[in-house]
């Protein structure tokens, strides 16, 4: 062996001796790590672009007043060699050649959504905007403003008032590309619709909106790639994301545009993307993009207990179920107040509310009714729910204890909240959130952000009328929609307790499913 080699080997031998016993919960670096770009981040709170508003003599609207996040920043993921900078100027030509480009590539590129497009004729999308700007307006009227006496104000909107839709034009946008006011006209006004959501919401594509029974297509493209023959779905009634450009011209209207989500936080695909190829691992990732964050043992800090209160929706999203029916793999105790009852293994157990009094059955039998709430203990086993219909079941099952009490809203309603130690409450948040392919140094950042977010959450106890710090659908995590898996748990146990910390305060650790190339800062998205 020539002297040459044995320097060689002998210092990469070094070198992994070195870093693989430094930290063991952090992943050991090839020698040869590829180089990453570092995200440009933009700190403070820039200034929109109104030149849209001052050409066209509108007045300047004053939707976006909320305090920058200095861990939530606007960031650019996009390689370096298609574009270093952000859209710094009004120019809708080039951001539309931006998202129309389906060569450009980007970290987290190898999602299908990185680009996509969806094509209407012009009578289908102004017929989709006139139908959905009532609909939007009810949802959020603070933010969808009609134009009167010169001013913009929050005026009722019905589909009577709007008239026929005249054009539809991009007003002002984020430095990240996303939308922030897109203006409609119409033969008798004009209407402004602000922030992310609202404009997602707009721009659809269901069957309820265009009303030709024609099946619109929404069609993706991965980094560097054609868009795929097969649509990625049809008939839409939300916009992947506002990140978008509008085209028309003969007749037809098509949306350009890119990523899939909110795109305030981590973008999971790229998450995937730099663990698996650039050889980053969770620290790193967090890192980029929960910048100047610190991490901190959850467990440690006061006023934080184990257990965490989930409320469990009925299969259409709501709280209110008319009928449960639970079973367990091994002896369950039910206890309520003034009672307790032993049921055998696999022994049905039946719950109804008649009359804002819960009735319980056990294999059929009346055993008790009580105007209280009533507390399903499994004793380690899972407590199945028959009829739930979640993503990969109609009979999920959930660890802890299983509280169920009269509505507070409905006289024949039942509310029922599942209980759970926060670790085991997280081996059904990150599957549900981010596939098993993705690995296991991703399920880590996705674990510390899931974990970091629900803490934030339970700290805020925003639904505490209802009994419980978060939900099991998007407005909290989604929770149990997908099976445990040994990745998403050993993730889970190699990062237990640990969350992101800003000023002694766990952040809201906001994530997405796609990135189009950049991230933006959230007081221009909420």
């Amino acid at each position: 062996m020539s002297k040459k080699l044995k320097f060689i080997l002998g210092a990469v031998l070094a070198f992994s001796l070195f870093t693989g016993c430094s930290n063991s919960d952090r992943k050991t670096y090839s020698i040869f790590k590829p180089s990453v770009q570092k995200p440009q981040h933009v700190k403070g709170r820039y200034e929109l672009d109104y030149t849209f508003f001052k050409k066209n003599n509108l007045p300047i609207p004053e939707n976006y007043k909320g305090n920058v996040v200095e861990y939530l920043l606007i960031g650019n993921d996009v390689h370096k060699e298609h574009r270093d900078e952000f859209f710094n100027e009004y120019n809708e030509d080039e951001v539309l050649a931006f998202f129309k480009d389906t060569k450009i590539k980007g970290y987290g590129d190898n999602s299908s959504y990185w680009r996509w497009k969806m094509t209407f004729t012009e009578e289908e999308f102004n017929n989709s905007v006139k139908y959905n700007l009532p609909i939007v307006y009810r949802s959020r009227p603070r933010d969808v403003l009609t134009l009167a006496d010169g001013e913009w104000k929050n005026l009722p909107i019905t589909s009577n008032s709007i008239g026929e839709i005249k054009d539809v034009q991009v007003a002002a946008r984020g430095k990240s590309g996303v939308i922030t006011y897109l203006l409609i006209t119409t033969t008798k006004n004009r209407y402004l619709v602000a922030k992310e959501l609202n404009i997602r919401k707009l721009l659809t594509a269901d069957k309820n909106s265009i009303k030709t029974g024609r099946v619109i297509g929404l069609y993706g493209a991965r980094g560097g790639e054609d868009y795929r023959e097969n649509p990625l779905r049809k008939n839409i009634s939300l916009l992947p994301s506002a990140y978008l450009a509008i085209e028309k011209g003969l007749g037809k209207v098509t949306l350009y545009g890119g990523g899939n989500g909110h795109g305030v936080g981590m973008p999971q695909w790229t998450a995937y993307d730099l663990t698996k190829n650039y050889n980053y691992d969770y620290k790193d990732v967090l890192e980029r993009y929960y910048p100047n964050t610190k991490i901190k043992n959850m467990y440690s800090i006061k006023g934080v207990e184990k257990n965490i209160r989930v409320g469990i929706t009925n299969s259409g999203g709501g709280l209110d179920h008319t009928r449960v029916v639970m079973y367990s793999g091994g002896k369950l105790k039910i206890e309520g107040s003034g009672f307790k009852i032993n049921v055998p293994i696999n022994q049905k157990v039946e719950i109804v509310n008649i009359g804002n009094k819960l009735s319980i059955k056990v294999n059929g039998k009346q055993r008790v009714k009580t105007v209280n709430p009533i507390r399903l203990v499994g004793n380690g086993y899972y407590i199945r729910i028959v009829g739930l219909k979640r993503a990969h079941t109609t009979t999920p099952m959930y660890r802890g204890i299983m509280e169920v009490k009269p509505s507070r809203t409905s006289s024949k309603g039942i509310r029922v909240i599942n209980e759970i130690y926060i670790e085991d409450y997280l081996k059904q948040v990150v599957p549900s959130e981010m596939p098993q392919s993705f690995g296991v140094e991703a399920l880590k950042a996705q674990a510390v952000a899931a974990r970091t977010y629900a803490l934030s959450d339970y700290l805020k106890f925003r639904y505490k009328k209802e009994g419980f710090h978060v939900k099991d659908t998007t407005e909290s995590q989604v929770y149990n929609n997908q099976k445990e898996n040994e990745d998403a748990n050993a993730a889970i146990n190699a990062t237990k307790g640990k969350v992101m910390i800003y000023k002694d305060k766990p952040v809201d650790a906001k994530y997405f499913s796609t990135s189009g190339g950049f991230m933006e800062a959230a007081n221009y998205i909420w």
